[in-house]
């Protein structure tokens, strides 16, 4: 049995919704990105889909499974900074950052350092704007938690970080990255490989049936149906050339910045 990692956030249901949940193959233990870099780190679990970061970190012990990944090119809807001033006058004020993040904490820091040019003060805290604000002058969600503070349409500023990413580089962004270590390859490749099948037939059968994301969304945040239409139409579940030129550059950053300790190497798998 292959224990794997369940995203219970919004933007994993492409990947979870019409995934066999009493497959005897299959355990699935739920957390959000940061538990399950942690758990895949630790042995804990064997396969996830942890934050591409955290793949930086361990990128000599890991192996990504190839077409999976979540990915925009520009705006994600869900990757929220929200700030009590302009992001240009940070410099010195204090930004409150979710503990549910790896990818977009270091995305935070690389956007306000390099193309921004100011140096706040970080704190890290459990995802809950009014408290953030209490302790901050700014505040970094992800996933449902920035969904839900910004249909509220809290009196802030609020950018989108894969928008500023992509208008700062003409990259896009990938957040999450579907890993495994490499070591599990000498004994279970072909339960892997019967994984690997089961999450690509996933994907394939939610892309063509998102109304029914769609609605199941609703019930779990509320909003319209256009609104949840147009925000998965920013996502790319995939992961082509372009996609992993835009995560390159992701690291190349983090690594110039010292965020990283090495330059990752990304490794593939299966094979071509």
């Amino acid at each position: 049995m292959i224990r794997i990692g369940h995203n219970p956030n919004t933007n994993m249901l492409p990947m979870f919704y019409y995934l066999e949940k009493e497959h005897p193959l299959l355990e699935s233990v739920t957390a959000e990105p940061t538990g399950h870099n942690a758990m895949l780190a630790e042995g804990r679990i064997d396969m996830a889909p942890i934050s591409a970061f955290s793949y930086g970190e361990h990128w000599k012990d890991y192996a990504i499974l190839r077409n999976l990944s979540v990915s925009t090119n520009g705006r994600v809807g869900s990757i929220l900074l929200f700030s009590k001033v302009p992001i240009g006058d940070l410099e010195g004020l204090t930004i409150a950052l979710t503990n549910a993040s790896a990818t977009s904490v270091n995305l935070t820091k690389i956007l306000l350092h390099h193309y921004y040019g100011v140096t706040p003060g970080y704190l890290t805290m459990p995802a809950n704007l009014p408290e953030m604000f209490a302790k901050a002058d700014a505040a970094l969600l992800i996933g449902d938690a920035a969904i839900q503070a910004a249909l509220l349409r809290p009196e802030c500023y609020i950018y989108d970080l894969g928008e500023e990413w992509h208008k700062h580089t003409g990259c896009s962004m990938t957040y999450a990255v579907w890993a495994f270590p490499k070591s599990l390859l000498a004994e279970r490749e072909e339960e892997i490989m019967r994984i690997y099948d089961l999450l690509l037939e996933a994907k394939a059968k939610a892309l063509g049936n998102m109304d029914d994301i769609l609605r199941t969304c609703q019930m779990m945040l509320g909003g319209s149906l256009e609104y949840w239409r147009d925000y998965f139409a920013q996502f790319n579940y995939g992961l082509d050339h372009d996609l992993v030129l835009g995560l390159e550059k992701y690291y190349n950053q983090c690594f110039e910045l010292n965020l990283l300790p090495s330059r990752p190497v990304l490794e593939f798998w299966p094979k071509e």
